[in-house]
């Protein structure tokens, strides 16, 4: 069993809109599961279903009969009668009824497993959602932090070009570089409406504000810290694994059913008549009877044969799905492993060059002051730092949904996970 992953406290608690109210929204809001909950209701009807095929089953009748007798020599006769009749059959032998019945518990578990897994990737949607608007947020910003850098780099160039401190080609340079921090604005205006309006068709309501991630996050380990493991629970318990072993146990049974289209079935009927309703004797006369019948079916055309051949076929092919899925999962794991792994190391090689790159500004401007850096040396290091903060925001959200995928691969990921990460939103 893979161990739980806990993220270490950072902040303060979250604000309303919070991930765990988004996901709320999201799971109540998201059509894929309202069906799958539906259609899971009617997947437990088939165990009573089946059940009741291999129970008793009883059925009454009612009728009124008018009756004519003309016999040769005799006076013509005429008569009403009214009349019921009980009969109860019930099942001894039947192997089609009996594997129905033991279907009927993989039927059920099937749907089961459809809402799991249709929910999780319901969660899975909504928290990467939440995360794609938080980083569009964060790209907004800092490409407002960029501009106001390139501004007052900019100012600064206009007051050295007045004391002819500063030539023409480092305003112009500037400008330039202003240029193109506008378009960086105005690309993450963009891509920020269109994460909103993802976000709001993922919930089906508009937030004007989300709870944020602190900028110290202490990304925790994985345990264990073993690829093949966690690709071992993926192809054991992946929610799509799961559901193709169902299937394929379901496609067994298919072929069993076939195959028992051949068997003798047995079966014990009674009937009770008061009365002799439409028997056509002139008084009323009540019969009853018992009786064990066998059907032994003979030839059906090849019709049963077929239905093997069909059947067969079919668990084939439910097989290769579910070694497809199962490949399937492993690969997902081992990738989504990877991206975590790589990921908590590229946000702290990422958290180290921002400061670095912070200190070497400071020191670029200074030096920019005293005449050892030229403007371009300081416009550089303004682009270095907001290209480093960029790729760390980005590599913060993608490492948190990485380990959210890899949970999911796993079909360990639940609401509890979504605590534990809001409990660091502040």
């Amino acid at each position: 069993m893979i161990a739980a992953i806990v993220f270490c406290m950072a902040g303060p608690g979250a604000r309303a809109a919070d991930l765990v109210t988004v996901v709320q929204q999201a799971l109540g809001h998201d059509a894929d599961l309202a069906q799958a909950r539906a259609a899971f209701v009617a997947a437990k009807e088939a165990v009573p279903q089946a059940r009741a095929a291999l129970l008793p089953q009883l059925s009454g009748g009612w009728g009124r009969t008018y009756n004519s007798i003309e016999m040769q020599g005799l006076p013509r006769q005429s008569y009403w009668q009214n009349g019921w009749t009980v009969s109860l059959t019930q099942p001894v032998f039947d192997w089609t009824r009996w594997t129905t019945y033991r279907q009927a518990d993989y039927v059920e578990a099937r749907g089961a497993v459809d809402v799991d897994g249709t929910q999780q990737a319901a969660l899975l949607r909504a928290v990467r959602a939440y995360f794609d608007e938080l980083a569009a947020e964060d790209e907004v910003e800092r490409a407002a932090d960029y501009a106001a850098a390139v501004d007052a780099h900019i100012q600064v160039l206009q007051r050295n070009r007045a004391a002819g401190e500063a030539t023409v080609v480092d305003v112009s340079e500037a400008l330039t570089t202003r240029e193109q921090v506008t378009l960086q604005q105005t690309d993450a205006q963009n891509a920020l409406r269109t994460k909103r309006r993802a976000l709001e068709q993922t919930t089906g309501a508009p937030f004007e504000m989300l709870a944020r991630l602190p900028d110290a996050l202490a990304l925790p380990r994985l345990a264990p810290e073993d690829a093949d493991a966690w690709a071992a629970q993926a192809k054991e318990h992946g929610y799509a694994v799961q559901q193709k072993q169902l299937d394929w146990q379901i496609a067994k049974l298919d072929v069993s059913k076939a195959e028992g289209a051949h068997y003798p079935s047995v079966y014990a009927t009674g009937s009770y008549t008061p009365a002799g309703a439409a028997s056509g004797y002139s008084r009323p006369t009540t019969t009853t009877t018992g009786m064990l019948s066998i059907s032994i079916p003979l030839y059906a055309g090849g019709a049963m044969q077929s239905k093997v051949r069909e059947t067969e076929a079919l668990l084939d092919k439910s097989h290769e799905a579910l070694v497809g899925a199962a490949r399937a999962a492993d690969g997902s794991a081992r990738d989504n492993y990877a991206r975590y792994q790589q990921g908590r190391v590229r946000v702290d090689m990422l958290t180290h060059l921002v400061a670095s790159c912070r200190e070497t500004l400071a020191a670029t401007r200074v030096g920019y002051r005293v005449g050892t850096r030229t403007s371009t040396d300081v416009l550089r290091a303004i682009d270095t730092l907001y290209a480093m903060q960029r790729d760390l925001f980005a590599a913060r959200y993608d490492t948190i949904v990485a380990l959210m995928q890899l949970k999911g691969d796993t079909s360990t990921l639940g609401f509890t996970d979504v605590v534990q990460i809001n409990a660091v939103l502040h």
